[in-house]
C-alpha cells in the first residue's frame, strides 16, 4: 500500500524532509511518496495544501515557526480528518515558557546559521592555504591580503579574520625576495601592511630566537641594523601598493583586527 506524505514548510522544509525519512526509513519501504511543498507563509497558499492533502489522504509533516499560521494550520488539518505531525509547535511552545520570551519566527534561521559555519569553514581553510605567501595564485580571490616583516603577527591575525568569515592571505616582506607579482593587482583597499617599532620587533625577535635555543647576539635575525633594513623596505613598498599601514606595536591581535573591519565596513 502506497503511502502519501506532504512536507509543508514556510522555508526549504529540509528539516521535515529529513525527519521523514528518517521515520520512514525504519519500516524499509519504498512504497511511500514525499511531496515537499516550500515557501508556505499565508493561510490561502496553506488552505491549497489542506485541500491536496485530503484528496490524497496524506499524511502532513510541517514545520511552521509564525505561531498564528501553524496553530490555524494544524487546527485546520485535524478538523478535515487530516492526519499531521506539528515538529516545531511542541518544542517551541516549551521554550517560550522555559526562556519568558516569544520565538523570532523567522524562516530559515537554522540554513542561516549552517550557511555562516560552512562560510568560516571555509575561510580558513583558504587562510591556511595561503598563509605565510603560499598559493600566491589565490591573492586575487581574497578578502584581506595582509603584508609585513617577519614576526608582526600576520598569521594570527590572518586566523582570527578568517573565523569571522573572511579569506585571508598574508604575505611575508624580504628585502632579498621579491613580492610576487599578484600583490599589486589586489585592489589597495583589501590589503593591509603591518609596521611595528623597530626596538619592539627587535624584542620579539630575541625572545623568539630565545624559545628555539638559539643565540640572538650571534643571529642577523634580531640585529638593529637588520630590522632597520626590513622596516625601511616594508615601508617602501605598502607606500607602492598604497595600502593601509597599521602600528601594531603593543596591539593586541583583536585590536588589529577591529580596525580592519571597521575600514572594510566603512
Amino acid at each position: 500500500m502506497e503511502m502519501t506524505i506532504y512536507v509543508v514548510s514556510d522555508f526549504t522544509g529540509e528539516t521535515a524532509e529529513h525527519v521523514a525519512r528518517a521515520a520512514f526509513s525504519q519500516f524499509a519501504s519504498d512504497v511511500i511518496d514525499l511531496q515537499r511543498f516550500r515557501y508556505i507563509n499565508n493561510k490561502e497558499r496553506a488552505q491549497e495544501v489542506l485541500e491536496q492533502a485530503a484528496e490524497d489522504k496524506a499524511l502532513v509533516i510541517c514545520t511552521l515557526v509564525d505561531h498564528d499560521l501553524r496553530r490555524w494550520f494544524v487546527e485546520k488539518a485535524r478538523a478535515q480528518g487530516t492526519e499531521i505531525v506539528d515538529i516545531l509547535g511542541p518544542i517551541l511552545d516549551i521554550l517560550e515558557k522555559r526562556l519568558g520570551h516569544p520565538p523570532l519566527e523567522t524562516p530559515g534561521l537554522l540554513r542561516r546559521m549552517d550557511e555562516e559555519y560552512f562560510r568560516r569553514v571555509k575561510a580558513i581553510e583558504f587562510a591556511i592555504k595561503c598563509d605565510d605567501g603560499r598559493c600566491q595564485e589565490e591573492l586575487p580571490g581574497a578578502d584581506v591580503v595582509i603584508t609585513g616583516v617577519s614576526r608582526t603577527s600576520k598569521t594570527p591575525l590572518s586566523m582570527y579574520l578568517a573565523h569571522r568569515g573572511f579569506m585571508v592571505a598574508n604575505i611575508p616582506l624580504i628585502p632579498e625576495t621579491e613580492p610576487p607579482r599578484q600583490l599589486f593587482s589586489v585592489p589597495p583597499e583589501r590589503v593591509f601592511g603591518l609596521m611595528i617599532q623597530p626596538e619592539k620587533l627587535v624584542q620579539i625577535r630575541r625572545e623568539r630566537l630565545r624559545l628555539l635555543g638559539l643565540d640572538a647576539e650571534v643571529s642577523n635575525y634580531a640585529q638593529w641594523e637588520r630590522v632597520e633594513e626590513e622596516l625601511q623596505f616594508a615601508r617602501n613598498l605598502m607606500r607602492k601598493i598604497g595600502c593601509r599601514v597599521l602600528n601594531v606595536t603593543n596591539r593586541a591581535i583583536e585590536e588589529t583586527a577591529q580596525e580592519i573591519l571597521d575600514y572594510l565596513r566603512a
